[in-house]
């Protein structure tokens, strides 16, 4: 069988099983390597040409995550091939390069202020539409393709405008096929505006998705038609060209906003859980990678668990510690080094000084006379 219907029978296999996105990105990556070999027949390719295809790539600068995705999809390629009887290639034969660790991008409030700001206040239907998709993006913590797939029929508006929306996650492999997302009143604001602006422009203009939230508006390239549901690259594209027009360092994009909104929930107290919960993740190992800290936010913490007395939780530990130690003391030094400690929790802890103990004048201090007699104050 030739490589490039090979190719197309795969593609059509593999629509079944996993998302339009990966199908996509297996497709050209296998049309490429179709291209390089010069489409011969799928038995006619051994180890040794998969190799070298490997090595150029990584001659030519290709990133080893990137080579790790064109091992893969062959893999899965000769896999299926196997499968149904073909002798070809053994695909445990192919390598997959072990991954780069990448530092991810993380937004910020500052950098979202910019972004915003970046978007002229007009009439012009694409501003108001860009206005209402990174608001919805930096509220909800969501996925670009899940904000995409948005329906006018999943939003539910409360009285202030604040709302929520049952959307359809991608990567679970049916462990949370569905979840709920959220949005402020502000953000709602933007949506009503962005959905009357539509309206008006629907009653003008046929437009192919109708039921989608966010749409396009101009014609398609070489296709006659407006209004077809944005894409998740159109999302990348319209936050690539804000971020250029706000001057910011790095792209702004919908997934440094979920690593935002994971580092932001273990921040503020949550759990991994509650982090697997908010971003729709189908488990907690996943979640662990938003969940990392480093730089600043790293070193807050870190100072946040030292033993100082500026930590209330170690602060009681060592009071309940001291309090014990009280009753056996029989120094009075001691005892009132202890009690001094005591007063300085108090200050500087959950537990509100009373006034009773902070104002005390001090005590004189007394011993006992020789003989055995009572005390006598020094």
């Amino acid at each position: 069988m030739k490589l490039s219907k090979a190719i197309e029978e795969f593609k059509n296999w593999r629509g079944f099983k996993v998302t339009g996105q990966t199908v996509v990105r297996y497709d050209a990556v296998l049309r490429i390597f179709c291209l390089t070999m010069g489409d011969p027949e799928i038995e006619q390719i051994q180890i040794g040409h998969i190799l070298h295809y490997l090595s150029e790539l990584e001659r030519l600068g290709w990133k080893r995550n990137g080579i790790n995705i064109v091992a893969l999809a062959l893999r899965k390629f000769f896999e299926f091939y196997n499968l149904r009887g073909h002798n070809c290639l053994n695909e445990s034969l192919i390598p997959l390069p072990r991954k780069e660790f990448n530092i991810p991008r993380v937004a910020n409030e500052p950098d979202f202020k910019k972004l915003v700001k970046a978007i002229p206040r007009d009439n012009n239907p694409n501003n108001i539409r860009n206005l209402a998709l990174i608001h919805v993006v930096w509220d909800s913590w969501a996925r670009s393709g899940e904000v995409v797939s948005l329906n006018v029929d999943d939003l539910e508006f409360n009285k202030d405008l604040s709302g929520s929306a049952i959307i359809k996650t991608e990567k679970s492999r049916g462990r949370r096929p569905i979840r709920e997302i959220f949005w402020t009143a502000q953000t709602g604001k933007y949506l009503k505006a962005w959905l009357k602006k539509k309206e008006e422009i629907q009653d003008k203009m046929v437009f192919e998705d109708s039921g989608a939230v966010f749409t396009s508006i101009r014609k398609c390239g070489a296709f006659d038609v407006r209004g077809k549901r944005m894409t998740g690259r159109g999302v990348c594209e319209v936050f690539r060209m804000l971020s250029n027009r706000a001057e910011l360092p790095t792209i702004f994009n919908a997934h440094s906003a979920r690593h935002y909104g994971g580092r932001k929930i273990i921040k503020e107290g949550g759990a991994s859980a509650d982090v697997t919960n908010i971003l729709g993740h189908s488990n907690l190992e996943s979640s662990q990678f938003y969940t990392m800290m480093w730089g600043n936010d790293l070193k807050e913490r870190w100072q946040l668990f030292q033993n100082t007395y500026k930590n209330p939780k170690q602060d009681k530990a060592r009071l309940n510690k001291n309090l014990k130690s009280l009753t056996h003391v029989e120094n009075l030094g001691d005892a009132k080094e202890i009690v001094e400690s005591f007063i300085e929790f108090m200050q500087h802890g959950n537990i509100p000084a009373h006034p009773d103990y902070t104002n005390m004048p001090k005590r004189t201090t007394e011993h006992r006379t020789q003989g055995g007699g009572r005390y006598a104050k020094m």
